[in-house]
């Protein structure tokens, strides 16, 4: 049978012991403290440190695009109150029924139109967001499996 050593037997202890509020700082210090034969932990930790900040760069350009989508939706509401307004003028300036037949149609169509370009704008937005917040992960894998496999090289 094999015997689990006392420092991962610590390191499980404290894991089921997290405290998540404090977050990710705890699991990287209880990391540390593992000792693992052949493993440099404190130079694992840093890079670990360092796709952590690169998870909260990700993020903080999601949000960003996020934001972005707020502001075109305000931006699409303020135009929306100025058509409704503008083609309820219209409408009443109409002389006869069919000229506001006409120009309610007329109405439809570039409100529909409206519609379609800023469904594209605010697919471009959350595109942008999306590919802005993989470029970070995508750069910082490999860079991650480099420096442990350097960690588990450079320890004897």
């Amino acid at each position: 049978m094999v015997k689990t050593p006392e420092s991962l037997q610590k390191f499980s202890k404290s894991l089921m012991d997290l405290d998540m509020t404090k977050g990710v700082e705890q699991v990287l210090n209880q990391l540390a403290e593992l000792k693992v034969p052949g493993v440099d932990m404190d130079a694992l930790v840093a890079s670990q440190r360092d796709n952590l900040e690169a998870v909260a760069k990700a993020n903080r350009a999601a949000m960003e695009g996020l934001k972005g989508v707020g502001e075109w939706q305000v931006k699409i509401l303020k135009q929306a109150m100025e058509d409704i307004s503008e083609s309820t003028a219209a409408l009443t300036r109409a002389e006869s029924p069919q000229a506001a037949l006409v120009e309610q149609a007329e109405v439809a169509k570039r409100v529909f139109e409206m519609a379609v370009k800023n469904m594209q704008d605010l697919a471009d937005i959350l595109h942008k967001a999306n590919e802005d917040a993989t470029k970070v992960i995508v750069e910082r894998v490999p860079e991650s499996l480099d420096e442990i496999k350097e960690v588990l090289k450079t320890k004897k």
